[in-house]
């Protein structure tokens, strides 16, 4: 999968394996970005505060 720069790269706690499993789950950013919390943190490796901060980037 391509690991360019995404908004991914702008959330604290978010480092190459954590985007790269979220990429792999979801198959792209948009899609990570229109996730609920309960599907982020279905991610293996994306703990509960992880994905509330990458809901939280992405819905406030």
């Amino acid at each position: 999968k391509n690991l360019s720069r995404s908004l991914l790269d702008q959330i604290t706690g978010i480092g190459k394996q954590r985007k790269r499993a979220l990429l792999n789950h979801f198959g792209s950013a948009r899609s990570v970005e229109s996730a609920g919390f309960d599907e982020l943190k279905s991610v293996e490796g994306i703990e509960d505060n992880i994905a509330k901060k990458i809901y939280n980037y992405f819905h406030e």
